[in-house]
């Protein structure tokens, strides 16, 4: 073999190797890959960004991908089209899926819900005071944090707040705006915004969501959002899965227990001033579950599921009364 065809030989076999590592590494990749839809702005996303930033999915065997999206639809939609592999949202949308055919599941990631904001100088003390009173109200009417309202007013007055006060539903700036213009008595607001109101020393709190669980005779511990994912998916990726979960309790108990490690969070978090961001902190901290999640909370979960379903009906649960099997994850 002449000296010219050897050298030709030796270059197509170091571009074979070349293509073949390539193609080996990319096919890695996508089987340790996992895509996650986020909000962009949204509190899931410091989670994810201090993953990326201190490399703990690179560092436990997997690849971590966020994909920032629009809304709460929009990564519905991304979940449900394939886009993405997992989602944060709210078990009793899940439950609702499972029962219409569509098999999803859940794993709690934040206890953290809102709260009855009134002005300081209101008169408005408890949540009794609110009749006749113009409520603002994030979300829709069957959003989970009204509902839960509801059920508590109807259980201590035997009354139905929605008759007897003035509600208007709007996104949470916009009703931020609205209350700081005096044009509502109360808001009924997610924790990031009420985090923000509460800055201002012209703001009170009147009760948490959270406090009104355990006044249902509810447990506590009971999860408002957490990571939704297919079965199908879960089951072949389950290392995957786990690898993700427990790199996700390391955030949290990062995020719980040092100070520091928010020097890194804040840079995502959208908080114009030191007291905002220390607000936005200790909220989330509250959120975060302090432990597995246990049949405790799972039956209460489902008392909760009855009890809301009752008063959101067929718009918020479908068909379904009860909480569907499977709605939470067991593995």
């Amino acid at each position: 073999m002449s000296r010219k065809n050897k050298i030709l030989k030796i270059f197509f076999n170091l571009i074979f190797f070349a293509i073949l590592t390539f193609f080996s590494q990319a096919s890695f990749s996508n089987q340790n890959t996992i895509k996650i839809g986020s909000l962009l702005y949204g509190s899931v996303n410091w989670e994810l960004k201090l993953i990326k930033e201190l490399s703990l999915d690179k560092n436990n065997g997997f690849n971590l991908e966020i994909v920032e999206l629009a809304s709460k639809n929009a990564a519905a939609v991304a979940l449900q089209g394939g886009a993405v592999d997992m989602i944060v949202t709210d078990w009793f949308w899940v439950s609702r899926q499972r029962n219409e055919g569509r098999l999803f599941t859940f794993v709690p990631h934040s206890m953290a819900a809102g709260g009855l904001i009134v002005a300081k100088d209101s008169s408005i003390k408890n949540e009794k005071d609110l009749r006749g009173k113009k409520i603002g109200i994030a979300g829709g009417q069957v959003d989970k944090g009204w509902l839960i309202f509801r059920a508590y007013f109807k259980k201590e007055y035997g009354i139905e707040l929605k008759d007897i006060s003035r509600q208007i539903f709007g996104a949470p700036p916009l009703l931020n705006k609205k209350i700081e213009q005096n044009n509502f008595d109360a808001i009924l607001t997610y924790w990031p915004y009420q985090a923000k109101l509460l800055t201002n020393d012209n703001f009170v709190k009147v009760i948490n969501i959270t406090d009104i669980l355990s006044k249902l005779d509810l447990p506590k511990g009971i999860p408002v959002i957490g990571w939704v994912f297919r079965d199908e998916w879960a089951q072949g990726k389950t290392d995957l899965l786990n690898n993700f979960l427990t790199v996700s309790k390391e955030a949290k108990k990062m995020m719980l227990e040092s100070d520091d490690i928010w020097d890194k969070v804040r840079p995502f978090m959208n908080a114009e001033d030191d007291n905002l961001f220390v607000n936005l902190r200790d909220i989330y901290r509250e959120g975060i579950p302090p432990h597995d999640f246990t049949n405790q909370q799972i039956e209460g979960s489902k008392k909760l599921y009855s009890i809301l379903s009752q008063i959101g009906g067929r718009e918020l649960v479908g068909k379904a009364e009860t909480l569907s099997p499977g709605t939470f994850w067991d593995n």
